[in-house]
């Protein structure tokens, strides 16, 4: 609860462990119930009803998990798919394939493979590589390039305590701001984190933390503007990090049983984040719209992709992350779910942090420029206006699942009340 190193590797460790557990002993009743439910079809109905209900089976972990972490300021569709079978393939070329079945397909089909080796099922596994292979490479094709123009940002990696000069830069249209980076920061003392120069008008976005005197907690503004007017407008932050900006039911009845009351009363004050009821709106930069959010939306993929619904044509994430002490399992989980979101819109992704590296994907998902410390860095960044059918659609697999799962209990029904009752 105090923000220290200590804190932040034990919530890293600990997720993990809960969400594979979890995630485990989930699937292996899965796959037995699976196998009983299937035993009769044909091969092409089996690969489609596995994929779509393992897909849809991947989705209710993350789901479940998200409600042990259930708090005050949570939102219904939280999830932490930071255990899903989908984070080691988002580090293949079957990555491409989330532009059209979304994050829990991409988890549908490797687990799919794992269930069809289990089984001693080979040719069904080869199918389901080879399917899935080939939807990457239809995902890959239209989307590899982008269609928009070329802008010249600015990323950043600082401390909370320690901040870069301001930026002064002459070409920049776009400086990405940390979480928090604008603290304290009005159109009267704009200056003093970026400043005008050549009458070039530079855009730029970050947050800043806004107390309410009436309640607990405070508002983490995202704020937009320019170097010609000043901030332009602002958001409210729609999700929260689970135990770190929102402390689960679970762990506040713990608190109060073990008599720490005054740990929870010093949460609720000094790290609670009350969250807006809106979910966030792209921001004009000239004639691109900007899809900005905050930290905790980049383990939602729900969020960019309701950014880029909306018209975002490209994506950018102000963080803060020092708490997690430079933890690599962190690193690489948040770094994947980085990556899909950038390749299953098809959008460069800029990411600007406190306390951890600063970096800029492209829409192919390359990690094109990172910075670290207390530095920034010049980038040239593409915006599109391509819409992928997951930008569309969404996790639409997992609807599958659903209405397999359905058909697939009327049949079994079926099946037993025509079989002969014994003489």
């Amino acid at each position: 609860m105090s923000g220290s190193a200590t804190q932040g590797k034990a919530i890293g460790v600990a997720t993990l462990i809960i969400n594979v557990v979890v995630s485990s002993v989930i699937m292996i009743v899965a796959f037995r119930t699976l196998t009983k439910l299937i035993k009769s079809f044909r091969s092409v109905p089996k690969i489609i009803s596995t994929i779509s209900i393992l897909a849809l089976v991947d989705y209710l972990v993350a789901w479940g998990l998200a409600l042990l972490w259930y708090g005050p300021e949570s939102k219904i569709d939280n999830l932490l798919p930071l255990g899903s079978m989908s984070l080691p393939l988002i580090n293949t070329p079957w990555i491409f394939s989330g532009r059209i079945i979304g994050i829990f397909g991409l988890a549908g089909f490797g687990w799919a493979v794992i269930y069809w080796l289990t089984t001693k099922q080979y040719k069904l596994s080869l199918a389901t590589i080879v399917l899935l292979s080939l939807i990457s490479l239809i995902g890959w094709l239209p989307y590899r390039n982008t269609n928009g123009q070329t802008i010249n940002a600015v990323i950043i990696s600082e401390t909370l305590s320690e901040q870069i000069p301001a930026i002064t830069d002459s070409v920049a249209d776009l400086v990405v701001f940390p979480e928090y980076g604008l603290e304290q920061i009005t159109n009267d003392n704009l200056d003093k984190r970026i400043q005008q120069k050549n009458d070039h008008k530079t855009y730029f976005v970050g947050s800043t933390q806004n107390y309410q005197t009436n309640r607990y907690g405070h508002e983490n503004r995202l704020l937009a503007g320019n170097t010609t007017t000043g901030i332009t407008s602002y958001q409210d932050k729609y999700r929260a990090i689970p135990g770190g900006e929102d402390l689960p039911y679970l762990a506040q009845i713990g608190l109060l049983l073990t008599g720490n009351a005054e740990t929870l009363r010093y949460f609720r004050y000094a790290k609670s984040v009350i969250t807006s009821d809106q979910q966030l709106q792209p921001w004009q930069l000239e004639n691109i719209r900007i899809g900005s959010a905050v930290c905790s939306s980049v383990i939602a993929p729900q969020d960019y992709r309701s950014l880029t619904r909306q018209g975002a044509n490209i994506l950018t994430n102000s963080a803060s992350l020092g708490i997690f002490n430079d933890s690599k399992i962190f690193a690489w989980q948040q770094q994947s779910m980085s990556r899909f979101m950038a390749v299953a819109n098809s959008r460069y992704l800029l990411q600007s942090a406190n306390g951890a590296t600063a970096y800029t994907l492209d829409n192919n998902g390359h990690k094109i420029t990172e910075v670290s410390d207390i530095d920034s860095q010049d980038i040239q960044i593409k915006s599109n206006s391509q819409i992928t059918p997951y930008t569309y659609a969404g996790e639409w697999l997992v609807y599958i699942g659903v209405t397999a799962i359905i058909v697939l209990v009327i049949n079994s029904r079926i099946n037993a009340t025509k079989k002969p009752k014994p003489a």
